[in-house]
């Protein structure tokens, strides 16, 4: 009997994973708003974005590339956009979520100033699958030149194609 019990309860469990494992590969879209400022969860200025991206979906682990925008609601007359591209990889902490680390280019440009600046952003978040729909919450850090730095905690909401 115990024998009987084992094999169903391991037939059970293979018939009932992939129906439980949640799939992060292929493109995706996604808006986010959040607080940018120069200190660690600052709340200078409110932020809004989108971005576009692509995963592969390795098993357990998840890379992908990741095109952005970003804007400023209130910019104080800065006419302020950030230009990012970069790439993410993650580890699934159970099927429908992701924790992942984000690294890639940003360049910001400011209206007040001349040019624009170019820099690096690092990124840490977690993102809940909902099927198609997703959830995601990131800090950022973005050093920049002439010693710029900056921190930005976004949500956001998308959807997987």
């Amino acid at each position: 009997m115990k024998r009987a019990f084992a094999v169903i309860a391991a037939a059970s469990a293979m018939i009932a994973t992939p129906v439980l494992a949640e799939d992060f590969s292929g493109p995706r879209v996604g808006v986010e708003l959040g607080i940018q400022g120069d200190d660690f969860l600052s709340s200078h200025d409110t932020s809004y974005g989108v971005n576009v991206g692509y995963d592969f979906d390795l098993g357990y682990s998840v890379f992908g590339v990741t095109g952005s925008y970003t804007g400023l609601f209130d910019d104080n007359g800065a006419d302020y956009r950030e230009l990012g591209i970069g790439g993410r990889a993650g580890v699934k902490l159970a099927p429908p979520t992701l924790l992942y680390a984000s690294a890639g280019y940003s360049n910001i440009d400011f209206k007040g100033l001349p040019g624009s600046i170019d820099g690096v952003k690092l990124g840490l978040g977690v993102e809940q699958s909902f099927g198609n729909l997703f959830a995601n919450a990131e800090t950022r850090y973005g050093n920049y030149e002439a010693g710029i730095e900056t921190y930005q905690t976004v949500i956001g909401i998308g959807y997987r194609f």
